[in-house]
């Protein structure tokens, strides 16, 4: 494999999004001015640009390789940094800052043309929790170069006073010459022994896992359809509420399980709302961390689906039983049968993964759904302070992709004391997001009360 190529775990996100799904990864920072004005868009451009170094792993572009008969490479993008820099109007309020990150979130990048942008909005007003004057500064990456394990390392890049350059575990280096005909022809003239290959390392590890028992392959039994299961448009809707790390913690339940616990009360008073059962069978897909699964590229997450125990009355048992729930199936992602079986599709040709993940199959009503949402958490925890001039950070936020058929997603960020929940929809499959927001809020005060 050339050094420059992408392995197949991140080239599939690259797949999706040719196949019209939207797999960018958006994620933002809140600043706050409390000793005077905010910061004006041209002092955030200069300091933005005045930092250009720590860009430098970012700057690249994904180029094809002809007839797909190999994996995409990376190659030098060699653009200053100021093209990648969009200032938007200032003034806005926080509920028309939000609006305008969600038309963002429509904007499929084209990784061959522009693999990132950096979205300012200076002077937003009425921020939840803010005193003086906000600034939100949005990074809208594709997912091919970048995942949340390196917010991290982003967020000091972007806003410390000493900042080096992003650190992405497990990226390919960029060429400065791609050379993509000698890969392609490679990967032609190897498809039939890459398929043969794959097909007897299945069959033998199928025949270990009869001989030898214990869990097979990972595999999701489908769930009870709802309202939310249904195929997403393009539209989007999003909002981010700053609650504070204190909302969420609670002696031995971790912040995702109290967090998912929440939302498993919200998704059932939203269902009640609209005079729909609320699941007995009610699930989450989560993101999982991978952080030695090196065979997945910069993408080091896996995800399993988490059950959320509607059916347990109290909000304090229900809590243990999604805890006891997500701790058990934690290991998933990482288990020695998941690996392997990353490693196996990672050796199939560019050809066959392609065809599997780079068409979207008609939206069919019958065909099962293994959740009823998505959640992505991520703890970001900067070794310096993070500030903008004249500003200093309050509250992170991000949000995971939304399944094609799963139209509502969440997020959770914390970084410090910070804690921040966010939540992506269709706004045709949920029209009233406010609505859904005041419910989800409302759960994490009465399981907080209820876990004190």
């Amino acid at each position: 494999m050339h050094a420059a190529q992408l392995v197949a775990n991140d080239a599939v996100y690259y797949y999706l999004a040719r196949s019209g799904r939207n797999t960018d990864w958006p994620m933002w920072w809140v600043f706050e001015s409390t000793d005077g004005p905010a910061p004006a868009s041209a002092e955030i451009i200069a300091h933005f640009t005045g930092r250009a170094e720590v860009f430098a792993p970012l700057r690249r572009r994904i180029h094809d390789a002809p007839g797909g008969f190999a994996h995409p490479f990376w190659g030098v993008d060699d653009s200053p940094v100021a093209d990648h820099l969009v200032a938007h109007p200032a003034g806005l309020t926080w509920t028309a800052c939000q609006d305008a990150m969600a038309g963002i979130l429509t904007e499929q990048l084209d990784a061959r043309v522009c693999s990132w942008r950096l979205h300012i909005f200076p002077d937003v007003s009425g921020v939840e929790t803010l005193t003086g004057a906000g600034t939100v500064v949005m990074m809208h990456t594709s997912h091919a170069l970048m995942a949340g394990p390196a917010m991290t390392s982003l967020s000091e890049a972007l806003f410390a006073a000493s900042p080096e350059p992003v650190r992405i575990d497990g990226q390919p280096v960029a060429a400065q010459r791609v050379r993509v005909w000698p890969a392609a022809l490679a990967g032609a003239a190897l498809t039939p022994w890459r398929l043969a290959r794959f097909a007897y390392a299945v069959g033998r590890e199928d025949r270990n896992i009869a001989r030898d028992g214990g869990e097979g392959w990972l595999t999701q039994r489908p769930r009870t359809k709802t309202t939310l299961n249904r195929r997403i448009g393009p539209g989007r809707a999003m909002r981010t509420v700053p609650l504070g790390i204190s909302a969420v913690r609670a002696p031995g339940i971790t912040v995702t399980a109290v967090g998912l616990t929440a939302i498993s009360l919200a998704l059932q008073r939203y269902y009640e709302k609209h005079g729909e059962p609320c699941p007995e069978d009610l699930a989450a897909y989560v993101t999982i961390a991978a952080p030695e699964a090196t065979v997945m590229g910069v993408n080091r997450v896996g995800a399993d689906v988490i059950d959320l125990h509607p059916g347990e009355s109290g909000l304090a048992g229900r809590a243990r039983a999604v805890d006891a729930t997500l701790r058990a199936r934690r290991g998933s992602a990482t288990s020695p049968r998941e690996l392997l079986r990353l490693d196996l599709v990672d050796g199939l040709p560019s050809r066959a993964y392609r065809a599997r993940f780079g068409t979207l199959p008609p939206a069919n009503p019958d065909a099962p759904d293994p959740a009823h949402t998505i959640l992505t958490s991520i703890r970001c925890e900067p070794s310096a302070e993070l500030s903008l001039p004249g500003s200093r950070f309050r509250f992170a936020g991000m949000l995971p992709p939304i399944y094609p058929d799963i139209g509502l997603a969440h997020s959770f960020v914390g970084a410090g004391e910070a804690f921040a929940v966010s939540v992506a929809c269709d706004p045709v499959i949920v029209p009233d997001l406010e609505t859904y927001c005041e419910l989800l809020i409302g759960a994490f005060r009465e399981l907080a009360a209820a876990l004190a």
